[in-house]
């Protein structure tokens, strides 16, 4: 099936480790190529956890690949007045990349705690691409700051129409962005009607869904409206998946 022209070269390489490197305090990091859903995507693992993808194909470099990171696209299309974005968690700077090449007038600023990341996402992820294709160091409308999401709040001054918090080293989330406290200064770093999105690895029913309801019951407090929605439908209600934590002074639904 992938013996003739550009697929020969390529597919071959499913399964590779590019890059191995054990981080102290961070966990194992890995790069590895893989085939998913007919397509040939590089994955940044820590731990054997997905922290993020791209896709291999030429032309498709800034696609999402994950569900969770499609579904936080749903702000855009339904405030298409979005233009400014926070992002607590870059890895391999996924949604950068898709923000940055679909929104032509949008601006992100990225918050990523391990320079290692940013580095990878360079050589591993296009990043590098889209900081040509883009002239970024010129247009500036990309700004990447290697330091930790709870410092980067308590010393900003800017604010944004979107605040989205993918903040994890392998699957631990950074608690400290999850207590009342942050969530009162992330509410203060939002434009009127600003979007507050949380990737959450939470159950819907039972004895996981803990994380959840805390955090869904924080929400509530701070913002007029709130809205929690499993990435994967198709998963039952007592598993433990990715889910999206909304809240807004705005419209939403």
């Amino acid at each position: 099936m992938f013996g003739k022209g550009k697929n020969k070269e390529v597919f071959p390489r499913a399964g590779r480790v590019i890059f191995m490197k054990k981080d102290p305090g961070y966990g194992r990091i890995e790069v590895r190529e893989c085939i998913e859903n007919n397509a040939l995507i590089r994955l940044l693992l820590v731990d054997d956890v997905r922290e993020s993808a791209a896709n291999m194909e030429e032309g498709r470099h800034y696609d999402l690949v994950f569900k969770y990171t499609k579904d936080f696209t749903i702000a855009l299309e339904r405030r298409p007045d979005i233009r400014n974005v926070l992002l607590l968690g870059g890895a391999g700077f996924s949604f950068p990349k898709y923000f940055i090449s679909s929104v032509p007038e949008g601006h992100i600023d990225v918050v990523e705690c391990n320079p290692l990341m940013f580095e990878l996402a360079m050589k591993y992820f296009y990043l590098d691409e889209l900081y040509r294709e883009f002239d970024l160091n010129e247009t500036r409308r990309m700004d990447v700051f290697l330091e930790d999401a709870n410092d980067y709040l308590r010393r900003t001054d800017r604010t944004y129409d979107l605040i989205i918090n993918d903040a994890y080293v392998s699957n631990r989330m950074d608690s400290d962005l999850l207590k009342d406290r942050q969530v009162r200064r992330i509410r203060e770093c939002l434009n009127p009607g600003g979007v507050y999105m949380i990737n959450l690895i939470t159950a819907i029913r039972g004895a996981e869904a803990t994380p959840g309801i805390l955090e869904y019951e924080i929400l509530n407090k701070h913002f007029r409206n709130t809205d929690m929605f499993a990435c994967k439908s198709e998963m039952g209600a007592l598993e433990r998946q990715n889910m999206i934590l909304v809240g807004t002074d705005g419209t939403w639904k």
